[in-house]
């Protein structure tokens, strides 16, 4: 097998005039041939020769990614030297770890490295006049050093956060064996353009995205920038054909697909939805792609020519993977591991199977260790990319290394057609006290995938009983504020409890988290996304024992500067004052303090705080700018900017209402928004009558006939209002149920709180004044529901709620919000209570679809 420079040799002379790498530095694109990128490197070879660097000799790159790191990476194999890349965002400590325990004669460096406190060997600095003498030069050709395919080409460090970390040596032949492996199935052609937005010092873009182009002859670009719109714009310039990326770069883009396609009206959307499962199902049938064609506009923003994006590093969801591969995009996922150069399966270009990692690449083998009865065990590897060993570490390298065997650690089975399927590490693997066996990964999808989560991390915690070795499943969830954004919610928590309790009931009782905390904060992961499970849980643990003890907060010095000057404005110190006294805590608060976990300020409180507020600042308060603040920050800076702008200062007789007492009596008497107002029907016409009256009699003849309706104590409902109607809450069929249930002479005269979520979406929109609902939520909206609440009380009608504001997941009553409470007392209306028998088991909130079973409807 010819070594990695013999075969860049031999590409440079067959494709000269050929671009090898398209870079963009300050704005402009910058290219170098095959035959220039040939001339640098005989250049730095030269340069290397002259420094003494020979065979086996071991030279550090801390770099960015750029056509230098591609010349000298292919100078060092020139020189039979060995690469050691090293990650230029490493703290100081990891790198200097990393250089003492490789020894390099030399380390090419950036400025901004060179000025780390770093103990390095010799530093080149790549903006120096030397490097650029140095691969400038015009000397004679240098002929490659004689090498072997079992010589060193690289030594990657997995860690460098210990004082000995883990070297991995990979071979001439490794790296020029996985390219091999990779071309035989034709997923690259010459005339490919791949994008390179992974760091080099990993395996995977090291072999993918250097190795592979340059030996196969084709085209490397490196952007400027990763950022959302400048790297497609870098795209649609250079127009490339192959993009690599970790799944949270394909989320992002999935994300956005999704933010796009959601703004498309409703009616449109359905059509669209529709064209693309039959393009998807003809496309999974004959490989015909007419999503493509179709949504060409949206392809077209990632160049003309992009035909494959393939996903490596971590885990890719298979719903993400699904829905780009309905919009017509191509992507592929792989699978390997630093030790095997690195790439083991891959999934098929035709036909991906998606949820799995594809079969074993040409020369290589798949094997499963230590199968239990469902067939999953440890994957262990056999071929020729698989590593010689961990660099000075003869102990760990048995470990994994066995009869030519690699043991990868992982866990996984593979199917009937030979497919690979990953079901998490063997080292991350939770066994309960139970004995029973967890799977991190398993569990974060089943509820992430059904809850409105960004990101999740779970993990074994100590239970708080008292039990010896007792331990529950514990979640780090970091929520997706656009969603709460966009819907009006703050109750972070609540809302994502009642999703969470709705999962769990679906799943095995071991399988259940039973606690999660919230973070605002994205999860510490590696460079190729994978989350880092025991920084998660070393972080957090402490917290969730400590439960928000005042030890846990950060010091000062861990404030960023403009989050201590937000603290110590005027703004913040009267807002921290007003907060210690109305939560009645000496806990000391920070910037990033959530006003519903860490301060205890639920939607209500937020009103009561929204007064408090006005009278310490004597100014009128938005209920906005309450309701939008998730955090301490949240608040000092819409507070900051409604001074700014002048807001108008509270009157006497308003100031006199701020007394707790008159809180709620002066905010609910306040009417409603006019959109709020414009949906309330007092007097409804006749066609809105007719209307209301038959579908409630459809309704009821189908509950009298299938479901055995039963109706006791009618004869309670008041003739006259105003009064207020409530009910126990267990199914989705309890409106219905109420509907049915009223006497004639009631119906028309009464309105019903729905939650705001089933309402807000087209057509059923358009049906909420008809069908006399007054959307409710619990965050920024619940003052104006309470508001439109007290207004048809206090016009004489009816209202129809209940209290315990979600519906129930056991069937037993919850306790009420206090909501109920407030409007009741601040109403005086009379109070008519309802309980409803069999809705439950009829249809629970963790059904799809509803069953058969009798009903009864009881008005005491």
């Amino acid at each position: 097998m010819d070594s990695i420079q013999t075969v860049f040799i031999h590409t440079a002379k067959r494709f000269p005039r050929k671009i090898a790498v398209a870079q963009k530095i300050d704005r402009q694109w910058m290219r170098m041939s095959f035959s220039e990128l040939g001339e640098k490197v005989n250049a730095l070879s030269g340069f290397l020769k002259e420094k003494g660097i020979k065979r086996g000799d071991r030279a550090g790159i801390v770099l960015d990614n750029g056509w230098q790191w591609v010349v000298i990476f292919f100078a060092l194999m020139n020189r039979g030297a060995i690469a050691v890349p090293v990650s230029p965002e490493a703290s100081a400590e990891e790198i200097n770890n990393i250089i003492a325990d490789a020894s390099p004669a030399l380390v090419f460096v950036s400025e901004g490295i060179a000025g780390k406190p770093i103990n390095l060997a010799e530093m080149i600095s790549i903006d120096s006049e030397i490097f650029d003498q140095a691969v400038n030069a015009r000397i004679e050709e240098q002929a490659p050093a004689e090498s072997e395919e079992d010589d060193i080409a690289c030594i990657l460090y997995t860690s460098g956060t210990t004082a000995k970390p883990k070297g991995v040596m990979l071979s001439q032949k490794n790296l020029t064996a996985n390219c091999n492996s990779m071309a035989k199935l034709n997923l690259v052609k010459h005339k490919d353009r791949v994008i390179a937005i992974l760091p080099l010092h990993h395996a995977l873009a090291l072999t993918v995205t250097l190795l592979l182009p340059v030996l196969y002859g084709f085209t490397i670009i490196y952007p400027q920038t990763l950022k959302g719109e400048e790297l497609l714009q870098a795209m649609r310039e250079q127009n490339p054909t192959i993009f690599l990326a970790v799944p949270q770069i394909f989320y992002l883009f999935h994300q956005k697909i999704r933010e796009r396609f959601s703004k498309t009206p409703w009616f449109l959307k359905i059509i669209v939805q529709f064209i693309l499962q039959v393009s998807y199902l003809i496309r999974r049938m004959s490989g015909l792609n007419l999503s493509r064609v179709l949504l060409f506009k949206l392809h077209r923003r990632f160049g003309r020519s992009m035909r494959l994006f393939l996903s490596g590093g971590a885990r890719l969801e298979p719903k993400v993977a699904t829905e780009l591969y309905k919009f017509g995009f191509t992507i592929i996922e792989g699978y390997g591991l630093t030790e095997t150069a690195p790439v083991l399966t891959i999934n098929s270009y035709t036909r991906p199977k998606f949820g799995s990692v594809g079969k074993p690449l040409p020369d290589v083998k798949i094997r499963i260790e230590n199968k239990n009865e469902q067939g999953m065990g440890e994957v262990a590897a056999r071929g020729p990319n698989i590593m010689k060993g961990y660099y000075k570490n003869a102990a760990q390298t048995n470990e994994v290394l066995k009869d030519n065997w690699f043991y990868t650690g992982d866990l996984g089975y593979i199917d009937k057609q030979g497919d690979l399927f990953l079901t998490g590490r063997a080292k991350e693997v939770i066994v309960l006290s139970s004995g029973l066996n967890i799977f991190p990964e398993e569990i974060e999808a089943l509820y992430s995938q059904r809850s409105p989560v960004k990101e999740m991390c779970v993990f074994e915690a100590p239970s708080r009983t008292k039990l010896k070795d007792a331990s529950l499943l514990w979640a780090i969830v970091v929520p997706d504020l656009d969603y709460f954004k966009n819907i009006g919610e703050v109750n972070l928590k609540i809302v994502l409890k009642d999703k969470f309790d709705n999962i769990s009931r679906a799943l095995p009782e071991y399988k259940r988290i039973r606690g999660f905390s919230v973070s605002l904060e994205s999860l510490p992961r590696t460079l190729l996304g994978k989350i880092k499970r025991f920084e998660v849980k070393n972080s957090y643990l402490l917290k969730v024992k400590a439960a928000r003890k005042k030890s846990a907060a950060p010091k000062d010095a861990e404030l960023s500067e403009q989050q201590m000057q937000i603290m110590s404005s005027d703004t913040g110190k009267k807002i921290v004052a007003y907060l210690k006294e109305h939560t009645q805590t000496d806990t000391r608060f920070l910037p990033g303090d959530l006003l519903e976990l860490d301060l205890g300020l639920d939607s209500l409180g937020r009103v009561e705080l929204a007064s408090g507020l006005e009278k310490t600042f004597n100014i009128k308060i938005d209920d906005e700018i309450i309701g939008n603040a998730f955090t301490v920050e949240d608040l000092i800076k819409g507070i900051d900017a409604l001074l700014g702008k002048g807001a108008g200062t509270l009157s006497d007789e308003e100031r006199v209402g701020h007394a707790k007492e008159h809180v709620w009596s002066k905010r609910l008497k306040t009417l409603p928004g006019k959109e709020n107002l414009d949906k309330i029907d007092l007097r409804p016409g006749f066609s809105s009558w007719l209307i209301g009256m038959v579908f409630i009699d459809i309704v009821r003849a189908v509950l009298f006939i299938f479901y055995r309706l039963k109706i006791s104590g009618r004869s309670n409902v008041p003739q006259k209002g105003p009064y207020i109607i409530f009910a126990n809450h267990t199914s989705y069929l309890d409106g219905f149920i109420l509907g049915s249930g009223l006497p004639y002479y009631a119906r028309m005269d009464i309105f019903f709180l729905g939650f705001r979520a089933y309402f807000n979406v087209p057509v059923v929109r358009n049906l909420i004044k008809i069908g006399r609902i007054i959307p409710l939520d619990f965050s920024t909206h619940l003052l104006e529901s309470l508001r439109s609440s007290y207004y048809i009380l206090s016009s004489n009608k009816n209202l129809c709620m209940f209290p315990e504001g979600s519906r129930s997941l056991d069937g037993q009553v919850k306790p009420f919000k206090k909501g109920f409470g407030i409007l009741a007392k601040e109403s005086g209306a009379k109070l008519v209570p309802v309980y409803i028998k069999g809705a439950y088991e009829s249809w629970p909130r963790t059904s799809k679809w509803p069953k058969l079973h009798p009903l009864h409807i009881r008005f005491a």
